[in-house]
C-alpha cells in the first residue's frame, strides 16, 4: 500500500508499479489530468493546496480499500502546486485477483479522494482570472 502527496511531477508508470502484486489477476489505474476547461470557462493550470494531515487521510483512504476483498495493493499520488493543462494531477492503481475488485476499489477510491481529502484548487483561466473550487465539502 502505498500513498503521498507530491509536489513534483507525476511518474505514472511508477505509481502503477507500487501496486503490483504476483497474486493479482487485475490492475485498473485512474490517471487524473488537468483539462483545458471547466464549467464553459478556458483553464490554463491549477494550483492545487494541500492541509498537513492530506498525506495522513490519503493513507488512511488507501488502507481502507486495501482492506477490501480480492485487493492486494492500492497506490495513490495527488500532486500539489502548479500543475498546468495535460500534467498529470492524481494517480489511483488497485491490484486484486479480480478486474471488477480492481476496478470497483479504484473507481470508489477515486471518488473518496475527490470527497474528502483537503486538496483544494484555484483553476488559473484563459482570460486571466482565478476561482477556487471545492473549498466547502472538505473539512477535517
Amino acid at each position: 500500500m502505498y500513498a503521498e502527496i507530491s509536489e513534483q511531477p507525476l511518474d505514472a508508470a511508477r505509481i502503477v508499479s507500487l501496486a503490483g502484486d504476483d497474486r493479482s489477476g487485475a490492475v485498473v489505474t485512474f490517471t487524473g489530468i488537468v483539462r483545458n476547461h471547466d464549467a464553459g470557462h478556458a483553464v490554463i493550470a491549477i494550483d492545487y493546496s494541500a492541509h498537513p494531515q492530506a498525506d495522513l487521510i490519503l493513507r488512511k483512504l488507501v488502507t481502507q480499500y486495501g482492506a477490501r476483498e480480492g485487493v492486494h495493493g492500492v497506490a495513490a499520488v495527488h500532486r500539489t502546486g502548479h500543475v498546468t493543462v495535460g500534467e498529470i494531477a492524481m494517480v489511483v492503481s488497485v491490484s486484486a485477483e479480480h478486474r471488477r475488485q480492481a476496478f470497483d476499489a479504484a473507481c470508489d477510491l477515486v471518488d473518496s479522494v475527490k470527497a474528502t481529502l483537503p486538496v483544494w484548487k484555484c483553476q488559473w483561466l484563459a482570460d486571466g482570472s482565478h476561482e477556487w473550487t471545492g473549498l466547502s465539502r472538505k473539512t477535517l
